[in-house]
């Protein structure tokens, strides 16, 4: 596995979970486009920082907590998928989240030039042209 993308995706996950949009934003591409399930309230697309960092802002403000660990990770020549377990505690309802979800990052020039979510791991596998 290429370290420099594993560290990439280590460092990701960990500003995550620091809430530290900053150092989050620097994974991406100044171009980015990231795209969520349609079942999200907002799915996007979101393009560059600036989109981004406005959809962070928002759906951190409705956690009192949520965190990111790295479950899996499948590597080919420009993408990465992630399976995460998320875990986190509603701002103002309290209520207890927990759940697994996949990633694709796409990366471009060292950095994220795309992040698409799915709600499992074959979505997102299919989504990245590698088999089951």
């Amino acid at each position: 596995m290429s370290q420099e993308k594993v560290k990439i995706v280590a460092n990701l996950v960990d500003a995550w979970n620091e809430r530290n949009v900053d150092d989050f934003l620097r994974s991406f591409d100044a171009d980015c486009e990231v795209v969520f399930p349609p079942e999200v309230p907002e799915p996007g697309p979101f393009r560059g920082h600036a989109q981004l960092r406005r959809w962070i802002d928002g759906f951190l403000a409705a956690w009192e907590s949520h965190r990111a660990e790295v479950v899996e990770l499948i590597e080919t020549d420009d993408t990465v998928v992630v399976m995460l377990r998320l875990t986190g505690l509603g701002a103002g309802s309290g209520i207890a989240m927990e759940g697994t979800d996949a990633h694709v990052f796409v990366f471009r020039g060292g950095r994220i030039a795309s992040w698409h979510n799915f709600g499992d791991r074959s979505q997102a596998l299919e989504a990245a042209g590698l088999p089951e």
